[in-house]
């Protein structure tokens, strides 16, 4: 039994991520139950050959409630929020107590292990190259939606096994909006252009944010641009390990402050990421935990400004004790097209 939860006789996971994270193996139509040192995978006859090299004992997914009602199992770990339902299921089978761990599985998979931070890297590897290979498709003209099918298409084409979220893809006025969806508007000169993408590799994510210029961009666009781009060079400079993720997103609250423009940052400074493309902890106000080491966070600070225009720039970076390890290395000067 996991260390974390001692006192539990089981420990029930359903969590289609938290499944992939303890077996390496994505099917979300499954069950695993850990009692002790003990592993059962539960699943049904259309898994049972691609699950059989697993270091599980293979089940059938249609026997959970008996098994458990087998194994004598009173206090019952979970990680999801069991129905009502389910509930009086397992309360028929013996177990008295559930409790939910979700919180404790959170903070075992925000320190990444060396292969997590593999998989990560190769993921970033695919998102910055498609980075330089949709730079020749920015024409005038072409509508965001457009924009957005090529970027998903040379994400598959360069490696991904699977887009690691929907890409936001946005032009001119539309950029002042953090998730802006893509539509039908079309590129004209002097527009900025966000693409924020990320590419799944190996069942991890990567996440990146460039803003670019179709066209000379005005003097109030270049100042907004170095603004974001000086905060977040800042920040990677100091951010490390220990750090709490309140004081982390001070980092750049306070550079804006200073510049009068803290209201137009929006958002907090980053967020984990790893099986999901959103994991805990965060480089956020609200955030007074130190992020551990070899947690891997984005940081993409931004300015927006309603019905103008925004810029934002985010990398993807390993805190260390001694700092950050930037996994990102799409360019950051200011792009001009």
């Amino acid at each position: 039994m996991p260390n974390y939860i001692p006192e539990a006789d089981g420990l029930y996971l359903q969590n289609p991520s938290n499944l992939f994270y303890f077996s390496k193996y994505n099917n979300a139509d499954a069950k695993i139950l850990i009692i002790g040192n003990e592993q059962y995978y539960f699943t049904d006859a259309r898994y049972f050959e691609e699950v059989e090299t697993l270091p599980f004992i293979i089940k059938n997914i249609v026997d959970f409630y008996s098994f458990i009602q087998k194994k004598d199992i009173h206090f019952l770990a979970t990680d999801i929020s069991v129905t009502v339902d389910e509930y009086e299921i397992l309360l028929n089978c013996g177990v008295k107590t559930v409790k939910n761990v979700k919180n404790e599985i959170d903070k075992i998979r925000a320190v990444k292990t060396e292969q997590e931070i593999e998989s990560i890297e190769k993921a970033q590897k695919i998102t910055d190259k498609t980075f330089c290979d949709i730079i020749p498709y920015i024409k005038e003209d072409i509508t965001e939606k457009e924009l957005d099918g090529i970027l998903k298409s040379l994400l598959y084409r360069n490696g991904a096994d699977d887009l690691a979220f929907d890409p936001i893809v946005a032009f001119g006025k539309n950029t002042s909006k953090p998730h802006a969806h893509p539509g039908y508007d079309r590129l004209k000169k002097g527009d900025p252009i966000t693409l924020d993408f990320g590419a799944k590799r190996g069942g991890y994510c990567s996440d990146m944010t460039r803003t670019i210029f179709f066209g000379k961009p005005d003097n109030d666009m270049k100042s907004v641009y170095n603004a974001v781009l000086t905060a977040q060079t800042n920040a990677i400079e100091k951010l490390r390990a220990g750090m709490t993720g309140a004081e982390g997103q001070r980092l750049v609250t306070d550079f804006f402050e200073k510049l009068g423009v803290r209201e137009f940052f929006t958002h907090s400074l980053g967020h984990s990421l790893g099986i999901d493309i959103h994991e805990n902890p965060c480089l956020s106000a609200k955030n007074f935990e130190p992020i551990p080491e070899n947690a891997v966070l984005s940081v993409e600070p931004g300015l927006y400004f309603p019905k103008k225009f925004g810029v934002r720039i985010e990398d993807i970076v390993v805190f260390t004790k001694t700092g950050v390890r930037n996994l990102t290395n799409s360019e950051k000067k200011l792009i001009i097209i």
